[in-house]
């Protein structure tokens, strides 16, 4: 092994986990270098058995997770074909799903997956036809429109997200020999954010150890992030995975920040819920930063002192990506974000903008504006990439032959020689994608299904210009695939894995931290768990400078006043003054 050097790069921690082949449960900091332990650890694995052809799979919570360990291996020099890095239903759509249709009484004569928007739509239907009033409830609390639903998705060859995974877990229960058959082609198992993990996803995965107890499986996260809880998400101890996966895991943890100064660890470790003494080993563990609390500021003036922070935040020489503004929920930073832009309109801002097209991996018809959208010459693997998913979409989910000359690189030659000079995007995309099929010789008008997803991805795209006032112009298209840049803002949860030299954060109010739905329907207990979890995420995202704001001024809907967050008032801090 003559290409390990990166392990010499990692503290004794980092590296015994890399090197370690037992099964493991890794409790990770914030800050500690868990990305890059995990990727270090594929890269060794694959290093260690480099003419093995079975695979290291590394299972993430987002997408975006996904994309980052992705780009770490390229600088390593990975080889991409012993790794295999995605979501939970990314892994059983590739490795379950697609291979195995015709074990499936709803998947053999092919099936395609739906979107939230169809999905709202169908659900629209039923109700209207049913004439009945569900007001704000859960349709699916309803059996009439869950069966009709069903039936409905049935009659259409279609699965929903979530249908995903518990088709997998049948087909994995039900058939033991497809649980045999991958398994037989997995080294190991790296699970991230595991504490964000539901008990159908531990279920799954653990039948392929079952079938073969020579995978190695690591978990890693951190018990205090668990701020998924109400997806499902559980965070199961040592004990509770070893009785799920029939094998025994060694506990270890990461407890170095290499993030964040002292000053801010000690900070935000008021809100652990776990007992984990963490120290600061940054090169700034030292600084001091800005650590403010106001919780006396009106509404009206919120938007502005914020725009103060930001420009003072420049001026000090602070990257514009170096710096985050986040509230609980996306409806609070719209009006924020179109304010900021009014306020500093030199400065760059990766905002919440609602864009023609939602991106959805998933979606065939997306995966190609993506193709068409973005700069040929740039990020080759991630186009080649996105070319072979496309490929399988097409003839693993909507059984389309293809000529054996279609392979990703036919894929992208027939994109890039794509030259159109419609300035609406909306035209631009439905002559563009007639064309990319045509030239991989399939008739649009000849593919019922294929041309219903395609149908639906267009109606969709057309509301969303439509109920959000969206421009048409082709450049707007265009901006839905590029990689944004400036000050970013973001949700509470929508920054959980991301770091910045200072955080701003508003919104801390009973009601929203915690939302109504957790004060009204759970317990005193449960409510301060989850509130704490978010606070520890919210302040541990921060390096060097936390700006927390509670405003005054916002009401309910019979206009009571929102209070401060208990769980921040009740901590005595000497915070910095407001400048």
């Amino acid at each position: 092994m003559d290409n390990i050097s990166f392990l010499d790069k990692l503290n004794p921690q980092q590296k015994q986990v890399c090197i370690d082949e037992r099964n493991i449960l890794l409790k990770a900091c914030p800050g500690s270098g868990k990305t890059r332990t995990l990727t270090c650890k594929l890269a060794y694995l694959v290093e260690k058995y480099i003419s093995s052809n079975k695979l290291n799979i590394a299972i993430t919570y987002t997408n975006r997770a996904a994309d980052e360990i992705r780009e770490r291996l390229e600088k390593l020099e990975t080889p991409e074909d012993k790794v295999w890095v995605g979501t939970i239903h990314q892994f059983c759509l590739e490795f379950i799903i697609r291979p195995y249709t015709m074990y499936h009484e709803r998947l053999r004569k092919g099936y395609h997956i739906i979107d939230e928007y169809v999905t709202k739509q169908y659900i629209g239907e039923i109700i209207e036809e049913l004439g009945i009033d569900i007001g704000y409830n859960n349709p699916f609390e309803y059996p009439e429109i869950s069966a009709k639903y069903q039936k409905k998705l049935l009659d259409e060859k279609e699965i929903d997200f979530n249908d995903i995974l518990g088709i997998s877990f049948d087909l994995v229960s039900d058939k033991k020999f497809i649980a045999e058959n991958i398994s037989g082609i997995i080294r190991t198992i790296l699970v991230d954010e595991y504490q964000d993990t539901n008990e159908l996803q531990y279920k799954i995965l653990s039948r392929f150890v079952m079938a073969d107890k020579k995978i190695q499986v690591t978990f890693v996260g951190d018990t205090d992030q668990a701020i998924y809880g109400g997806l499902g998400g559980v965070a199961k101890n040592c004990d509770e995975l070893q009785k799920e996966f029939g094998i025994k895991f060694q506990e270890r943890k990461l407890d170095g920040c290499y993030r964040t100064t002292q000053r801010i660890v000690d900070y935000y470790s008021n809100f652990q819920l776990k007992s984990m003494e963490i120290q600061a080993v940054s090169d700034i563990r030292d600084e001091m930063g800005r650590l403010v609390y106001d919780n006396t500021i009106s509404k009206s003036e919120l938007f502005e002192k914020i725009a103060c922070i930001v420009k003072d935040e420049l001026y000090k020489g602070i990257p514009d990506s170096e710096i985050c503004i986040i509230a609980p929920q996306w409806w609070l930073l719209f009006p924020l974000s179109k304010k900021m832009k009014e306020l500093l309109p030199n400065v760059k801002f990766d905002a919440p903008d609602i864009t023609p097209i939602k991106y959805d991996p998933m979606n065939i018809f997306c995966l190609i504006s993506k193709l068409l959208f973005t700069e040929s010459g740039k990020r080759i693997a991630l186009r080649k990439r996105v070319s072979s998913e496309l490929i399988e979409i097409l003839t693993e989910e909507f059984k389309i032959c293809l000529s054996e000359k279609i392979d990703p690189y036919k894929v992208l030659k027939v994109i890039n020689s794509i030259s159109l000079t419609d300035e609406n995007g909306i035209i631009y995309l439905q002559k563009a994608i007639t064309k990319f099929l045509v030239g991989i010789g399939i008739d649009l008008s000849t593919e019922t299904y294929l041309n219903k997803a395609y149908e639906d991805f267009m109606a969709r795209i057309k509301d969303r210009v439509k109920n959000n006032h969206l421009s048409t112009d082709i450049d707007v298209f265009k901006q839905c695939f590029k990689e944004k840049e400036g000050v970013v803002i973001n949700t509470f949860h929508g920054v959980k894995g991301e770091e910045y030299t200072t955080v701003i954060a508003f919104g801390i109010l009973n009601g929203y931290i915690p939302h109504w739905d957790t004060i009204i329907n759970r317990s005193r207990d449960y409510r301060e768990n989850e509130t704490k979890k978010l606070l520890y995420v919210v302040c541990s995202r921060a390096k060097k400078n936390l700006y927390l704001f509670s405003e005054q001024g916002r009401v309910t809907q019979r206009g009571a006043s929102l209070t401060p967050t208990e769980e921040i008032v009740s901590i005595y801090y000497e915070y910095d003054d407001i400048e």
